[in-house]
């Protein structure tokens, strides 16, 4: 009889943390946001305000899992207070490269718009060898 006290006990508090552990990542998700990374990672200039946006951005499209932005959030929280923005971003751009995830893509060369002042038999003159 004790055991099978003891057994229900064990099984409810179990069933008890998993359900506070899953609420606790919901609301995780919900407590990262803009103005929060702004002020605890404390971004100074335009451009480290405008990546937490960025991020955020990018989180809620579901371009970056909300998983790896807090993990690493959590990581540069451990860090001296004036370096955090570094660790925070040189920390998710290493895991979304590594995840596959394309944060910056590369500006794609266009020709110019201007035409060009030379004659092109002038320059077929100097690239002959």
């Amino acid at each position: 009889m004790i055991l099978r006290g003891s057994f229900s006990f064990v099984l409810a508090l179990s069933l008890t943390i998993s359900c506070f552990a899953q609420q606790r990542d919901i609301e995780s998700d919900k407590l990262l946001n803009a103005d929060r990374l702004k002020k605890t990672l404390y971004a100074k200039n335009i451009d480290e305000k405008e990546y937490c946006d960025f991020i955020v951005q990018k989180q809620d499209d579901g371009t970056i899992p909300a998983r790896l932005i807090y993990g690493v959030y959590r990581t540069a929280m451990t860090k001296d207070p004036g370096r955090r923005f570094a660790y925070f971003q040189s920390g998710l751009e290493l895991l979304c490269k590594r995840e596959g995830i394309v944060l910056n893509p590369k500006p794609v060369k266009t020709a110019p718009t201007k035409p060009s002042t030379t004659f092109p038999s002038f320059k077929s003159f100097f690239q002959r060898v």
